[in-house]
């Protein structure tokens, strides 16, 4: 199934993010999220339903407040993203000049980083495995 959109709009909701918290100060990352991760899975979810993107490759790279991004999409293409990010509580938020806003949720469970986020209408969860 081809899901409308493109790699930046993939990206975007993939390079994780949340809604803004009623907090207005954001706490920064913590080091515990830190590190670079690889493409465990990587899925748009279409009416509510996860529709799993087989072949999706790539890394995801952060540090306390920036991030790098290689997503490879069969049929789609490949995006290289960089730019910010911060965390309060399970939000996410990101920014980048190439994709531009993206928010959603974010958990952390050992070494397994999981994004649900919407960027552009487009909403996608990518699975990420800490090297």
């Amino acid at each position: 199934m081809r899901v409308r959109g493109s790699i930046p709009i993939l990206l975007t909701a993939l390079t994780l993010c949340a809604a803004a918290c009623s907090d207005s100060s954001p706490t920064q990352p913590s080091a515990s999220l830190a590190g670079t991760y690889s493409l465990v899975s990587f899925a748009f979810v279409v009416q509510g339903q996860q529709q799993p993107v087989p072949g999706a490759t790539g890394s995801f790279t952060l540090t306390a407040t920036t991030y790098t991004l290689n997503l490879t999409v069969p049929g789609q293409g490949t995006l290289n993203d960089s730019g910010t990010y911060s965390i309060s509580g399970s939000q996410w938020s990101q920014s980048s000049s190439t994709t531009g806003q993206a928010t959603g949720t974010y958990s952390l469970s050992g070494t397994v980083l999981t994004v649900d986020a919407t960027s552009q209408g487009t909403e996608t969860i990518s699975v990420w495995q800490k090297q």
